[in-house]
């Protein structure tokens, strides 16, 4: 069996580790963890309404990863520290993640560290194409900021014995851009507007502002 514990989110990141520290013995069950981009069908409406995106890029870097349950009263956390990129677009990381140790309960968190781990030095890649009102722009946005993000569950998720938990960090891609005004930007002679630390810093203060937007998670079982 497997169970799926998903994390509705309003950015745009990405993670992976590489090793797992247990807090007891004995474990029976297994963890999995991805990113993907939240599907256009479930997209919001303030999303739909901001104009129409293609993403060419979308990478995030993940520094750790914690997943959280209650054991007999005492708190117990299994946690993945690695360098990881994940894209988004694909739901694939590098190097790629394996599904890892855990003991069997009830998980009710789950936190992520995004950081400046990928190769490039950046914690996030972006690039696209917005269109609106007959206007096309072509935008590339990076980060170096670190972040970390926690979902709660306040009901948990059960992970009995012999089941997968894959826990799910759907990010809303198009809403991360939420406010931003193309037409106000610096543009590079190449026709691209550069979103970063030194170009168009005001519109990176949005976005990187967006990030904060974490909205819910469910849990469900399905059969392998």
């Amino acid at each position: 069996m497997k169970t799926t514990f998903k994390l509705l989110i309003v950015l745009a990141l990405v993670a992976t580790f590489s090793s797992c520290k247990k807090e007891s013995n004995g474990p029976d069950a297994k963890a999995d963890f991805t990113m993907q981009e939240k599907s256009t069908a479930n997209r919001n409406a303030q999303a739909k309404a901001i104009g129409s995106f293609t993403f060419t890029k979308a990478l995030v870097g993940v520094k750790k990863v914690k997943f959280e349950m209650e054991h007999n009263g005492n708190d117990q956390d299994y946690k993945y520290k690695g360098a990881y990129t994940f894209d988004v677009l694909t739901g694939t990381s590098t190097p790629p993640i394996q599904p890892v140790d855990i003991q069997p309960g009830t998980y009710k968190k789950i936190k992520v560290k995004i950081d400046n781990v990928m190769p490039s030095g950046n914690s996030i890649e972006i690039a696209g194409t917005y269109n609106i009102a007959g206007m096309s722009y072509q935008f590339e946005f990076t980060s170096t900021s670190d972040q970390e993000y926690e979902v709660e569950n306040p009901n948990g998720i059960s992970v009995p014995q012999g089941h997968t938990v894959t826990f799910v960090l759907e990010l809303d891609l198009q809403s991360l851009f939420s406010g931003v005004d193309f037409a106000t930007a610096t543009v590079d002679n190449d026709g691209v507007i550069r979103i970063n630390n030194s170009s168009n810093p005001v519109l990176q203060d949005i976005i990187e502002n967006n990030f904060d937007d974490i909205m819910d998670c469910e849990g469900h079982d399905h059969d392998d």
